[in-house]
């Protein structure tokens, strides 16, 4: 390991706790999604037909306030990677928590369809983005072997948020006390607000990067400190130097040690001394000057040096964790081949590290600083992963899975509707939704660890069924059994797509690409949920006088998640092709990506034999 830059480094010791107070961030985890997802997820069903009447405005422009929501959500994902690298998980949540509530506080106080695309779409959204990423980061940096048993657990609070909040906020709008919808506005913003509290749940980890920033920050803050004290027991000028200090006279100024951080920490931040009999040490007008002490007119190049001073002096016990490039991985690790061969060699090409002694830390932090914000935006969107056909054709699907995926979310309730079902049934269509995602979310995310399961094929079948689904709702009649069938298939399988994502994004590219090829899947997901239900609300409008208004764009959209499913075949013959033309290198296959020149995509042993 060099000293003075980051590297890829073996850190020594446990690198994550896997338990302890990582089952209190998986908790923070599960209630994050719980109220986040539950109230995106439930919008539509809540809020679409009481805006309506309210706005007097159609499905076209209400729709798009619940298309905006999530699409901002997932546009902000690389926005919050950054944020989440400089200042950590805990104060990005408790900040994305503020501003979402802010967005749906201010919703309350005025009814007006553009205001809802600022305060709930864009505003609300950007605060659930800064929210959502920290929920998984915070728990990959706490899990490594026990990863996929806690990311279960913590995502599983998306299906249950799905199942409570239907059932609840129709009775809070039927209220008189709450005054129509704006005041289930208003108690969401308040639920929301109480993500705060679930953030400051999450005690950063000392080697995560927020933490080496705080330490620096920290240091340079003690240093203005000491050197301001000591200029002001000395002197602003030459002169009073010389009559308080007097050319060998000494005086007595103690250099305390500096403790930056507490105890149980990785890293500290001491100030070499050395004591004397009476536990201090006599400094005389040149021992100061020759420590950088020394204050004249010109404080701003005395406190530059005692910056350098400083820094020169921090130091730390074991390596410090800069990145992790599998955080946001959701399945289990030992799908990786090199994680199950040498687990530290994992570590050191999974965990980027700096030294951190002598100059390290400053060297590290202003090349963070010397990039634009932008340019580390641009570095969180590889498109050129996109030249490999493969990963171009998975990010095509996940375009058209998200174009519907929301459809049914947003549209059950008035879907049902127009079927005659019970008014106060209707909200068990998108409950069932809910409780089927928890379900399918962990009975899919265990089958896909299991070695004998073709991943892909998995994956596929669950975008198949749930377009299948999404395709059945029309044509279900009064009987709200009907609904509830085609709601749960569609949560069941949706749910196990959504904890598949990352596994195949690994198969495709391996885990060290994981990151970059999120960021090129959410800008991709992002486009397709925006318009996706603006586009079923105006059609819904434009067949208002048909039998089944909601026909063809079911059809359509359900035919979108249908065809994202199956053109993924392809892509075992695409792959083929591909190592025809260039065998996949040994460290490919040891990040996880599959060789496809066999038929069992997911046996590690057949890359054994590459």
């Amino acid at each position: 390991m060099t000293s003075g830059s980051a590297t890829n480094s073996a850190v020594p010791g446990p690198v994550v706790p896997d338990g302890g107070w990582g089952w209190i961030i998986v908790f923070a985890s599960l209630m994050i999604h719980f109220i986040m997802d539950g109230i995106t997820y439930s919008m539509g069903d809540v809020f679409l037909r009481p805006m309506m009447e309210n706005l007097n405005k159609t499905r076209g422009p209400v729709s798009t306030i619940f298309g905006i929501l999530p699409a901002i959500t997932l546009a902000t994902g690389p926005i919050a990677t950054i944020f989440t690298n400089t200042y950590g998980c805990r104060k990005v949540t408790m900040v994305g928590a503020c501003l979402a509530a802010a967005g749906f506080l201010a919703s309350y106080f005025w009814a007006n369809i553009w205001f809802y695309y600022l305060a709930i779409g864009i505003i609300g959204g950007i605060g659930f983005g800064l929210i959502y990423l920290p929920a998984i980061v915070s728990v990959g940096f706490y899990f490594e072997s026990k990863r996929s048993f806690a990311m279960g657990i913590a995502v599983c609070g998306s299906g249950l948020g799905t199942l409570v909040f239907p059932a609840v906020m129709p009775y809070i709008i039927n209220a008189p006390l709450w005054f129509d919808y704006e005041g289930a506005l208003l108690l969401e913003a308040a639920v929301i607000f109480i993500c705060v509290i679930f953030g400051a749940l999450m005690v950063p980890l000392p080697q995560e990067p927020s933490e080496i920033r705080r330490v620096e920050r920290k240091a340079r803050a003690e240093a203005k400190r000491q050197a301001l004290k000591a200029g002001t027991t000395t002197s602003p000028n030459d002169e009073q130097q010389n009559q308080l200090l007097p050319t060998n006279q000494q005086s007595e100024i103690p250099l305390e040690e500096v403790n930056v951080i507490p105890r149980e920490s990785t890293a500290a931040v001491p100030v070499e001394q050395e004591y004397q009999s009476d536990n201090k040490r006599r400094v005389s007008q040149s021992d100061v000057k020759k420590n950088d002490l020394y204050i004249n007119n010109r404080s701003d190049k005395t406190l530059s040096r005692s910056h350098e001073n400083v820094s020169k002096t921090v130091t730390t016990d074991v390596p410090v964790v800069v990145s992790r490039k599998d955080a946001v991985y959701q399945g289990s690790l030992h799908n990786i081949p090199l994680y199950n061969e040498d687990t530290n060699e994992y570590h050191r090409q999974m965990i980027t590290t700096s030294d951190m002694t002598n100059e390290t830390m400053d060297e590290t932090i202003k090349k963070v600083q010397k990039k634009s914000f932008f340019s580390k935006i641009v570095e969180q969107i590889d498109l050129s992963l996109l030249k490999d056909a493969a990963f171009a054709l998975f990010a095509i699907s996940n375009f058209l899975t998200s174009l519907g995926f929301n459809v049914p979310y947003n549209f059950a309730n008035d879907l049902a509707a127009d079927a005659q079902v019970i008014e106060h049934k209707r909200h068990w269509i998108i409950m069932s939704i809910g409780i089927a995602n928890c379900f399918g979310r962990v009975i899919i995310g265990y089958l896909a660890d299991r070695r004998w399961v073709n991943r892909l094929t998995l994956y596929n079948t669950t975008l198949i069924i749930a377009g299948i689904a999404t395709m059945f709702a029309p044509f279900c009649n009064y009987h709200v059994q009907t609904h509830i069938t085609y709601a749960g298939l569609f949560g069941f399988f949706s749910g196990g797509y959504v904890g598949l994502t990352s596994i195949i994004i690994v198969d495709l590219v391996g885990v060290d690409k994981l990151s970059d090829a999120f960021g090129v899947l959410l800008l991709f997901q992002g486009v397709a949920v925006a318009i996706g239900t603006p586009i079923v609300g105006t059609m819904r409008d434009a067949f208002s006088g048909f039998d089944r208004p909601y026909l063809w764009p079911y059809l359509i959209f359900g035919g979108s998640i249908l065809l994202s499913g199956l053109i993924l075949f392809a892509i075992p013959v695409l792959k083929r092709r591909k190592e025809r033309r260039q065998k996949p290198t040994q460290h490919q296959l040891q990040m996880g990506v599959l060789s496809f020149s066999k038929q069992n995509l997911s046996t590690p042993e057949q890359q054994q034999q590459l």
